[in-house]
């Protein structure tokens, strides 16, 4: 069942001036509970826009947003609601910090929702065991913290909200490799455990070949592709023409292809390229 649909989106930049940019422009898809959606496309393609969108921070010049089928600009009481229901991580949101304590921080957004101490309190606690701090970290200052510590500590925020749909802008940008792979499993373990729909924004293909279910490909305001990982990342050569890049696994998947190695070109994952080199081993392809 979808938890949020996007319908008919329009959204112009500039209106009236010679800078006029169509940024979204009759954009629909919907996300079911559970699922991790990446929204991948090339710098200015509407991903921003979109996700700024999905929890009111920008109304659309036409089309509508459905949060469990209610228009979220005419069925809410307010907007606020909806931003509870609809938690969104910016990019580098460890800027965005500015309580004294890592805990206190987590708790703005309990605290604004109007729940009790002992339910703040609780909610901290669970956001804060979901992202892996510990209790001497809550008590620090988060400008204390390293930068992988302070991501994780704005994500808890907006987790701490309990959100039914949780959207992340670029949520592993800056970070080394481990750091990436520590967010990006933090977030499905979210998922797992809450059924919450997770949207993701990213232009690494190979964060999202390893988190995403379903991946919706933006192109100068449109969709361009919306399907399973697999499926987006067999249309390699589309993708490129339009300005993205494929994991790197995938191209020396397509390169052993052209050289007669019975090897699928649907490869996104290392894993993926093990277990076909295994299997193709055995079969005496190689």
């Amino acid at each position: 069942m979808a938890v949020i649909e996007a319908k008919n989106l329009v959204f112009t930049y500039g209106q009236g001036t010679p800078f006029v940019t169509h940024a979204v422009n009759n954009v629909s898809f919907c996300v079911n509970r559970g699922e991790i959606i990446g929204i991948i496309g090339h710098t200015g393609s509407g991903k921003s826009t979109i996700v700024q969108m999905l929890n009111g921070l920008i109304c659309p010049e036409d089309g509508v947003i459905l949060l469990d089928n209610n228009n979220i600009h005419t069925d809410f009481k307010n907007l606020r609601e909806v931003r509870f229901k609809v938690g969104l991580v910016f990019q580098y949101p460890e800027y965005q910090l500015f309580e004294e304590t890592a805990f206190k921080d987590i708790a703005y957004g309990p605290r604004n929702m109007g729940l009790s101490e002992n339910e703040i309190y609780d909610r901290v606690r669970y956001a804060a065991k979901s992202v892996g701090l510990t209790d001497e970290l809550l008590e620090k200052s988060p400008f204390d913290l390293s930068g992988g510590e302070k991501r994780r500590v704005a994500i808890a925020g907006i987790i701490a909200m309990k959100p039914d749909v949780l959207v992340l802008d670029e949520p592993t940008a800056g970070l080394d490799p481990k750091g990436r792979d520590t967010i990006l499993s933090l977030i499905k373990n979210y998922r797992d455990e809450t059924n919450a729909a997770v949207i993701i924004v990213s232009h690494s293909m190979e964060d999202m070949a390893k988190t995403a279910d379903k991946l919706l490909v933006m192109n100068k305001g449109k969709i361009e592709m919306f399907d399973t990982v697999s499926s987006v990342f067999e249309n390699a050569e589309r993708l490129t023409e339009i300005g993205l890049d494929i994991p790197e696994v995938t191209k020396i998947a397509v390169e052993l292809n052209k050289k007669g190695f019975k090897i699928p070109k649907t490869i996104y994952t290392v894993a993926d390229m093990r277990d076909a080199i295994v299997s193709l081993k055995g079969g005496n392809g190689l």
